[in-house]
């Protein structure tokens, strides 16, 4: 069965969202660009619930949820004064179109800031971002594994864990604060939170790809 790339974003279903640069071109340079198109997800995406993410040169790979809309998401919506936001509140367009274009906005920004910054000119991204929803435990396994292990995978890094601009290390140091949804991405390994923890570990430290699921759903990333 082919795979569906552009699913519709509905409430409360996890995605597989993934894009990278147009050609051979990068979409990080140095430190602060990564630092920057985090800062402009949450800016524009607070709908979504982040499990894990990965940032790499040229692509990059996000586990994430479609949250229900809340109050505090309405007030965020009523203060984006776009037309589709207007549109949305009015019922003239549903939550997926209206979250397709919060992330055309999303990459519209960060790539006006990135070709200001580089002194370039035109798309920076590929055209349409791709989307898979997730329905089973398997693939959220292997998805969280997967995204944390793709630098080692695609040779920017020689071990994983030193990868700088992923979630890798939020879940190594759980004292820390942070806005990823870690409670739920260990429950996924085990109700207790300790043996979670051990799990997730040894999941990783046991990870290999696995060609048939990369075949089916992680082509061309």
């Amino acid at each position: 069965m082919k795979t569906n790339y552009w699913e519709k974003l509905e409430s409360d279903v996890i995605y597989h969202i993934y894009n990278r640069a147009v050609g051979k071109d990068n979409l990080f340079s140095d430190d602060g660009n990564y630092q920057f198109f985090l800062k402009q997800w949450k800016t524009y995406l607070p709908y979504l619930d982040v499990y894990v993410y990965c940032l790499m040169p040229n692509h990059f790979h996000f586990l994430a949820k479609v949250k229900s809309m809340t109050e505090e998401l309405k007030g965020h919506l009523h203060e984006q004064r776009t037309v589709k936001s207007q549109q949305f509140v009015e019922g003239e367009i549903s939550y997926s179109e209206y979250l397709e274009d919060q992330f055309k906005r999303f990459f519209g920004s960060y790539a006006l800031a990135y070709n200001k910054q580089q002194d370039r000119h035109g798309a920076l991204f590929q055209k349409r971002f791709k989307r898979i929803s997730v329905l089973d435990e398997y693939k959220l396994h292997y998805l969280v594994a997967y995204i944390h292990h793709n630098p080692l995978h695609h040779r920017f890094c020689t071990v994983f864990e030193n990868w700088k601009y992923s979630s890798w290390s939020a879940y190594l140091h759980l004292e820390q604060a942070s806005s990823l949804n870690r409670e739920e991405v260990l429950s996924w390994f085990d109700a207790d939170l300790e043996k979670a923890r051990t799990r997730f570990l040894k999941y990783h430290e046991d990870f290999r790809i696995d060609k048939k699921l990369e075949n089916e759903t992680l082509e061309d990333d």
